[in-house]
């Protein structure tokens, strides 16, 4: 007996957390009654969109919320709000007993459940005003005021587009690493992935900085083009290709220095093309991208 209760006590701790490998919000509040969380690196789950005022919101461990296995997140206190600093949860059974209130309808809703520290954290997301890379594989290096910007896209307020060169430069510190910044300038809002040296090719999500100072870094030389979206906190970046060797013109400079004339698209290497697909471009003697 003695050693089964040893087996079950080394066991508990990974069947708890495999329990609440994945998060549900069900309810009347929530588009559809039903979706699943984004999991994240650091054990952290992500609701991220819209909830009604007035309808029910509770978050469950079973995509069936009338499973045996089943548990609720239950808030510390009565009528807790899903905008909140932290509330603590304990998991539950009882469904009637873990309602969270939704104070008004919006689609900018980010809560994010903490299965380690057992808490909930809710917001109303603000868009950022801007958006920065700096680092040692940027031209501007690790220098404040001077990093380069992302250009907000025009349809989505918190996605942002930057396209340019990256590649080890020996004149700054940390020369193949790079961050995102919120401002131009050091803190508050950076960027970070969860590892350090994260290639930012295979990088999906990322993390506001609280304390840890990851970078990402980049395997091959060359031209990028990535896409953060501060709201999800997630990241994409494609490789566009090798950077410029030569000090002689490249085929884009000679066709940025062509006069505007019948919006005919071009490549990097200076070809005439009829319909582009992802990359960067250039028409009228200026660049653009295709995502």
């Amino acid at each position: 007996m003695k050693r089964l209760l040893l087996i079950l006590s080394f066991l508990y701790p990974f069947i708890s957390s495999f329990s609440q490998s994945r998060i549900w919000a069900i309810g009347t509040a929530v588009p559809g009654g039903s979706l699943e969380l984004t999991p994240f690196p650091n054990k952290q789950f992500k609701y991220t969109g819209q909830l009604t005022e007035g309808g029910t919101l509770r978050f469950c461990t079973a995509e069936n919320p009338e499973s045996t296995q089943a548990r609720f997140l239950k808030p510390s206190y009565e009528d807790a709000y899903a905008v909140t600093n932290a509330t603590p949860f304990t998991l539950v059974s009882d469904s009637t007993a873990a309602l969270w209130t939704v104070p008004i309808t919006e689609n900018v809703y980010r809560i994010t459940i903490d299965v380690n520290a057992k808490k909930l954290t809710g917001e109303l997301f603000r868009p950022w005003n801007e958006l920065f890379i700096a680092g040692g594989a940027t031209e501007c290096g690790w220098v404040s005021y001077t990093f380069l910007p992302f250009t907000r896209d025009e349809n989505e307020v918190c996605a942002w587009d930057w396209t340019g060169e990256l590649k080890e430069r020996q004149e700054f510190g940390e020369p193949r690493r790079f961050k995102f910044e919120g401002q131009n300038y050091w803190e508050p809002k950076e960027l970070h992935p969860f590892t350090q040296d994260e290639d930012i090719l295979q990088s999906t999500q990322l993390m506001l900085g609280v304390g840890i100072d990851n970078k990402w870094s980049i395997r091959q030389e060359g031209y990028y083009h990535i896409r953060v979206d501060v709201f999800r906190e997630t990241v994409q970046a494609e490789y566009l290709g090798a950077a410029p060797t030569s000090e002689a013109p490249t085929a884009v400079d000679e066709i940025a220095n062509r006069k505007p004339s019948d919006n005919t698209l071009y490549d990097l290497q200076g070809r005439q093309i009829s319909r582009p697909t992802k990359g960067i471009f250039i028409k009228d003697g200026k660049k653009f991208v295709v995502r």
